[in-house]
């Protein structure tokens, strides 16, 4: 009895540990959350910015796809910095969130920053890989980038027309 009872602590145990996103995967594999709520929490925990993308499941558009590939591509690495969350816009609570957020069109891809506080990337419509890239290297920090419009500039500017 005592042996079994020593087997189901080591098998419980071991479930445990494989169930945990962080142990039970090898290192760059990226998951998808669909839960809001989950993704949220887990971004707030490890004080990284959340990655969505709004679109219809029953549809799946270019920026779902694009962004599975890049998971199997060499280049997954780019996701590593994002907690990844894919919102079901044909569901009333995947509408309301998508409101919530802002979400131009479908699908949309929105970035929020480290501390969870604000949007920092916000765009509709497919995305081809450069575009993905681009916005994964840009905003990887969790931080929103500088505007350089409003920044005076300290070169002076000739025109050589």
């Amino acid at each position: 009895m005592r042996r079994q009872s020593v087997w189901c602590l080591f098998f419980v145990g071991m479930m445990a540990l494989l169930s945990d996103r962080s142990a039970g995967e090898p290192p760059g594999l990226q998951v998808w959350w669909t839960d809001y709520g989950a993704a949220y929490r887990l971004a707030e925990k490890e004080e990284k910015p959340l990655l969505v993308v709004f679109e219809a499941f029953d549809f799946p558009g270019p920026a779902l796809q694009a962004s599975l590939e890049l998971k199997q591509s060499p280049s997954s690495s780019l996701l590593s910095p994002y907690i990844l969350c894919r919102i079901d816009t044909s569901t009333k609570s995947g509408r309301d969130l998508a409101r919530q957020f802002a979400a131009p069109g479908l699908p949309s891809v929105v970035i929020t920053d480290k501390r969870l506080n604000r949007v920092i990337y916000r765009r509709p419509g497919p995305l081809s890989d450069l575009d993905w890239a681009v916005m994964l290297v840009s905003y990887r920090t969790g931080e929103s980038l500088p505007d350089r419009t409003s920044q005076p500039s300290e070169q002076r500017t000739v025109c050589y027309t």
